[in-house]
């Protein structure tokens, strides 16, 4: 059997604050297959993170623009949009996309679609998806070529947008229900009571339901925090768009509700503007804001009785200002040969062109043979010998093969993507092993997993195959708290932990809903650290901490991450430090006591030799002590990477005369083992089967004793051993009981002496 490969044109270009694929309509005809099974397969969906397509792994990067010179009088191109899943095999093409329309101008020309005149380009274009009517103008001075706007930190070419009379482009009505304000009644659960929510709902630009911060449970949130709390009212703010999108008549039930619209914004009173927005996008809080969705807040901003007019700013102008999450973003409202054009102004860059593959993956029977016969090649070059069989269950996830088979993505139901696990009859031969990584690509954190998890496959009976993936988002409590809910239970689905998401659940955070006590460790591994001071801020040894005329000042990234373990560590010793925080790393810190801004750090082990033996050894800094190890007895005992240096509790015998105890040192005994000895690790389900969990172990076992794994390790994992051994369970569970008395006074710390209040 042979398949086809087949060659798509198309230009991957950055429209206002999204990343999008522009496709020429007619290079999306392939005979035999829909335009939605081509755009699922260049884009690598369904998967996380579309590793084998061109998708980015977020809604503001999995997204297609279609174009194609128009037939209509008065129009100069037609523009389709296509919002790609990502970890389902649908396309949304119900709505539109501001952002991605502000690439449309500076393709056309470049087409030569349309013409400059007197240095300035003026389109006129058509939303297919909704009927919208859009102008854009785009002038060639080089002054206004250039430009910068919230959310992007790179230049690009000026496009104004204008959304000409956009009122009821999806649904008929700006007001699909008539009323400027509607009260939804919303059911989060089936058995739960219904809740009752002030809704304004309006179709301008797109379908949108607007909600106040205080119906979304984010009243008392600071603004710059409502990403990451909504993070607790997901469900409900979900519930809320659905609910909406049956008031207006576009959906029989929630159930049936689109994903993407109709679109969620949640807004606030402001002092910086007329008014604060975040928006839901694809059920996530949106980096800046959608387009479409600020059409639709500047129209209900200047109709009384909506949400908008009753929050914002009085009285509303021609511009309007939205404080969103990535800046201060204008629109316009005005009247231009009399009509209403409500825009703002994007930029967009022009960032490859490519040549994109068109493979899809057929199985070798009969009934993809006789699909195949009815394509029509153009060249035999089109054809080329199928590779070797795939091995692994996870091959047939390709939508090629559901159109092939006529079964389209509701074969994601049923079995043939989940066969029946067999991790308990020792031998994971045909299965993956998926491991969830909370934090973003490149980080450390990244890094160690994608190397255990590696090694760890090749150690385990069968040979699985490896499907590392990031989820991102809200410090990593994203994704912990999606695999809590949604794990797979036969030991194949595997979570990341490190100090990131350890401490958030030390703090017993409200928006947290992972815990580990409903997780198996599969094996763990540590780091270590260092504290160091400015010598030139008079700090020779460790007697200098104390009985001080002047703090030292700490720099911090911030107190609810890793930085609480080094916190408590100055309250155990009764050190005389005062603490700025905002930093964006470790190295910043650095640099700013090199500096002299700063006064004491800390470092872990694997940015010691880099960033403060150097400055150590010209005198510019004292290594004071390190944090330490906890040993098989949760004995603290120095580490090995730093045997001359003392650790916390040894400086504090000295600086005191005794062995330090109570709870300042229980929480810090507690941190050390959390946040170093077991920082990072693998966890499965609770109620995963034992036999997968077993296997699982030994198979780290093995490889902890591994002289290759070793000898390679020494640099990612920084000289500290993989532990897996029979005693991981009751290490882990003794390491991870954090008592009240501890929480009670981190929290204590935390709000007396950085007025920082946990919630």
């Amino acid at each position: 059997m042979r398949k086809i490969i087949r060659q798509v044109k198309a230009a991957w270009m950055r429209g206002g604050t999204s990343k999008c694929w522009v496709f020429e309509r007619q290079d999306l005809r392939i005979p035999g297959y829909s335009e939605d099974d081509i755009l699922l397969r260049l884009f690598g969906s369904p998967d996380p993170r579309q590793i084998d397509g061109v998708g980015g792994g977020s809604s503001t990067t999995s997204k297609a623009v279609i174009l194609e010179q128009s037939s209509v009088a008065g129009i100069d191109v037609d523009y389709t949009f296509a919002q790609v899943g990502i970890e389902q095999a649908v396309v949304d093409w119900g709505s539109n996309c501001g952002n991605c329309s502000a690439v449309i101008a500076p393709y056309a020309l470049k087409q030569g679609w349309v013409a400059a005149v007197n240095g300035e380009v003026n389109v006129r274009i058509r939303n297919t998806n909704t009927g919208q009517i859009l102008v854009e103008r785009m002038s060639l001075d080089p002054s206004h070529q250039q430009i910068l706007i919230p959310g992007v930190p790179f230049p690009g070419q000026e496009v104004e947008i204008g959304f000409v009379d956009p009122a009821g482009a999806t649904t008929g009505l700006l007001f699909p229900t008539g009323k400027q304000q509607n009260v939804l009644s919303v059911a989060v659960t089936t058995d739960g009571p219904e809740q009752q929510v002030p809704a304004t709902l309006i179709d301008a630009g797109a379908p949108m339901v607007i909600i106040s911060a205080d119906s979304a449970g984010l009243d008392d949130v600071p603004f710059t925090q409502w990403a990451t709390q909504s993070l607790n009212e997901t469900d409900r703010l979900e519930a809320i768009r659905r609910a909406g999108a049956v008031a207006m008549g576009m959906a029989p039930d929630p159930a049936s509700a689109q994903r993407a619209i109709p679109k969620l914004a949640i807004i606030s009173a402001s002092t910086e503007s007329d008014f604060s927005v975040m928006m839901l996008s694809m059920g996530k809080p949106h980096p800046a804001l959608a387009i479409t969705g600020s059409i639709g807040l500047t129209v209900a901003s200047h109709h009384e009785a909506t949400i908008v007019s009753e929050t914002a700013a009085l009285p509303i102008g021609e511009v309007l200002k939205m404080q969103t999450p990535a800046g201060i973003l204008e629109t316009r409202y005005r009247q231009l040969d009399g009509e209403l054009v409500v825009g703002t102004t994007r930029t967009a860059r022009e960032l490859a062109e490519a040549q994109l593959s068109f493979d899809p993956i057929l199985p070798d029977d009969s009934a993809a043979e006789a699909t195949l016969a009815t394509l029509d090649f153009d060249a035999e070059e089109d054809l080329l010998p199928d590779p070797a069989p795939h091995k692994r269950k996870t091959v047939f996830a390709s939508v090629g093969l559901f159109t092939a088979l006529g079964l389209g993505a509701t074969i994601l139901g049923g079995g043939l993507l989940n066969p029946p696990a067999t991790t308990t009859d020792g031998d994971y031969k045909g299965e993956t092993l998926e491991i969830i990584i909370p934090l973003a690509e490149g980080g450390g954190t990244d890094t160690w997993a994608r190397f255990v998890g590696q090694e760890l496959t090749h150690q385990i009976p069968g040979v699985p195959g490896f499907a590392p993936t990031n989820e991102a988002g809200g410090e990593g409590i994203t994704g912990s708290n999606h695999f809590a809910s949604s794990a797979k239970k036969d030991g194949t689905e595997l979570l990341v932990s490190t100090a990131t998401t350890v401490v958030p659940w030390v703090l017993d955070r409200d928006v947290v809903r992972y815990s580990f006590e409903n997780l198996e460790p599969v094996l763990v591994n540590g780091t270590g650290g260092v504290i160091y001071a400015r010598s030139a801020a008079g700090v020779e040894g460790i007697d200098d901490l104390i009985n001080r005329d002047k703090p030292l000042v700490f720099g911090g990234i911030s107190a609810t991450g890793l930085d609480l373990t080094t916190l408590v560590a100055f309250d155990l010793l009764d050190a005389d430090i005062s603490a700025t925080f905002g930093f964006e790393g470790r190295g910043p810190v650095n640099l700013a006591l090199q500096r002299g801004e700063v006064d004491i750090d800390y470092t872990t082990t694997s940015s010691y030799h880099s960033a403060v033996e150097p400055i150590a050894k010209e005198g510019k800094a004292e290594v004071l002590m390190s944090f330490g190890q906890l040993d098989a007895e949760g004995k603290i005992v120095r580490d090995p990477n730093f045997p001359d240096v003392p650790t916390v509790a040894e400086v504090y015998e000295k600086l005191h005369g005794e062995a330090p105890s109570g709870p300042k040192f229980n929480a810090y005994r507690t941190l050390l083992g959390l946040t170093y000895t077991y920082q990072k690790g693998l966890w499965a389900p609770k109620d995963a089967p034992q036999e997968a969990i077993d296997l699982l172990r030994e198979s780290a076992e093995h490889l902890s004793e591994n002289k290759e794994f070793n000898s390679k390790a020494d640099k990612v994992l920084g000289g500290y051993p993989i532990v897996a051994d029979e005693q991981l369970s009751k290490k882990v569970q003794e390491a991870y009981t954090v008592t009240d008395e501890t929480r009670s006074y981190v929290e204590a710390l935390l709000k007396d002496s950085y007025g920082i209040e946990i919630n």
